[in-house]
């Protein structure tokens, strides 16, 4: 009888554990952004996105070598999302990702265009992108620098051959 008793009595309180841990809110971690790429943006950024095709940023990747283009150190600046979820992975892989795109300043789009019109300004501006990061004394100097240097070696005339 006892026995019984402690059965049951630890069955209800299993089945009251239950309801109460179904009834308990489910903490849930925010979505992570995915970058898209500028051909969704212009869906509904038609006069930005005609802005955006005019400036450098358009054709970022074209500015580096072959060479350049293989190391991360110098790709980061030149395409949209290095490295985050559907980000810039390779030309091969992902080139609709190349360049310096909508997203590379405003941040990941994917929660904005799920976004209600009320909740789109909060989804896409997010903590910011500091254009330092490409743009610094340090990088735009050393880019001037070996820009100016190419120019020299591309002035000197041909040695004459014997």
């Amino acid at each position: 009888m006892k026995l019984s008793l402690l059965v049951g009595g630890l069955v209800a309180l299993g089945i009251t554990g239950l309801v109460i841990a179904n009834d308990a809110p489910v903490e849930t971690k925010p979505a992570e952004a995915a970058y898209l790429g500028a051909d969704k943006c212009k869906m509904c950024h038609a006069k930005q996105h005609a802005t955006w095709m005019k400036m450098k940023h358009s054709t970022a990747i074209e500015s580096l070598s072959a060479e350049e283009q293989k190391k991360p150190e110098c790709v980061k600046c030149h395409v949209t999302g290095f490295g985050k979820t559907g980000g810039f992975e390779s030309m091969g892989k992902t080139p609709k990702m190349a360049n310096v795109q909508c997203e590379a300043c405003h941040n990941a789009g994917s929660l904005h265009m799920k976004s209600t019109a009320a909740e789109k300004k909060k989804t896409i501006n997010g903590p910011g992108v500091d254009c330092r990061e490409c743009h610094s004394p340090h990088v735009d100097g050393n880019r001037k620098k070996g820009a100016a240097e190419e120019k020299k070696e591309e002035a000197k005339p041909e040695e004459a051959k014997p």
